[in-house]
């Protein structure tokens, strides 16, 4: 088998990937995360702090879907050409948008990780730290500070660059080496070492907490609290397991990307770089994808709620 002969079927193997499974990716991710969002938005979920962060993090992971799948998808398919590869306008716009919900989806988990400790802890003044008001503030912080992270896109990127893995890319070598570590440590390594240290100091408050003394007046309440918090634990560590294991992956090749793109690479090694890249890319939207499929498999009380909710939208319509 020649080498172009093998080119083509990489080239081929890349545009099939991209087609078939962004569909899959957009239409199960989207309507997740919408069913997700319905769900935490019932009763007493949505007064809890680390139900907010879960909340806003599927909105993000909506936005995030939207903004990234569609171009790529519809152009792979030649019903619509990719307009983010020719305009200037639409690609920075599709470039900040993308990154900037990504980047609070990110973080977003890792505070609702931080809360999940802060709960656990034996300390009432550290257990008094997780509360609604405060994750109203850290939920703006980390939207105002991921745009303003992000905003270097509307320089950096623009449409038509050539020798890059897509023509709407980062336009120098300074800004490809700034975007490449920014995506690896502020969107993935940071946020995901963080979250490993806090799970395991959750597990470890978990492991030394004292079973509480239960009056009869306030068995229910307790009990409730206690199942809901343990269930959200449950739901957060699968999770940032979740996140950890496909967005590693693009951080590695982020690091490969940078210090190798001065490289001189046979047709071959960019074919077969091509298809890891979008492999790589369209995995990393699998943790924006999975929430509503985790959380329904691994949560009682996310269970119990769906269940409530969809008896209730039932009940409307007789």
């Amino acid at each position: 088998m020649s080498t172009t002969t093998i080119i083509s079927q990489l080239s081929n193997a890349s545009l099939q990937i991209t087609r078939y499974l962004s569909i899959v990716l957009l239409l199960f991710g989207t309507i997740g995360n919408v069913l997700c969002c319905l769900v935490f938005i019932q009763g007493t979920l949505r007064t809890n702090p680390c139900v907010l962060y879960f909340l806003i993090a599927c909105i993000s992971n909506i936005i995030s879907l939207i903004s990234g799948i569609p171009p790529r998808m519809l152009s792979s398919w030649n019903i619509f050409p990719d307009q983010t590869e020719t305009v200037s306008a639409f690609c920075r716009s599709r470039i900040i948008v993308l990154f900037t919900s990504r980047n609070i989806a990110s973080w977003l988990i890792l505070f609702a990780t931080i809360d999940r400790y802060l709960v656990s802890s034996s300390n009432v003044n550290i257990r008094r730290m997780s509360n609604i008001k405060q994750a109203y503030r850290w939920i703006i912080k980390i939207c105002i500070i991921s745009l303003i992270i992000w905003t270097e896109s509307l320089y950096c990127f623009d449409a038509n660059v050539i020798g890059t893995p897509f023509k709407c890319y980062a336009k120098s070598d300074v800004c490809r080496v700034i975007n490449d570590l920014a995506q690896s440590f502020i969107t993935t390594l940071i946020p995901s070492t963080l979250m490993m240290i806090f799970g395991l100091c959750t597990i470890a408050n978990i492991r030394h907490i004292r079973p509480p003394i239960i009056t009869n007046n306030n068995n229910n309440t307790t009990s409730t609290r206690r199942k809901t918090d343990q269930s959200l634990t449950k739901m957060l560590f699968f999770q940032v397991m979740l996140l950890t294991i496909f967005n590693i992956p693009q951080a590695i090749q982020k690091f490969y990307l940078t210090f190798t793109f001065y490289k001189t690479k046979s047709s071959y090694q960019i074919a077969v770089e091509n298809l890891i890249f979008n492999i790589v890319l369209l995995f990393t939207y699998v943790p924006n994808c999975m929430p509503f499929y985790l959380y329904i498999l691994t949560s009682n009380i996310f269970q119990t709620t769906f269940i409530q909710l969809i008896q209730g939208i039932i009940r409307r319509f007789h």
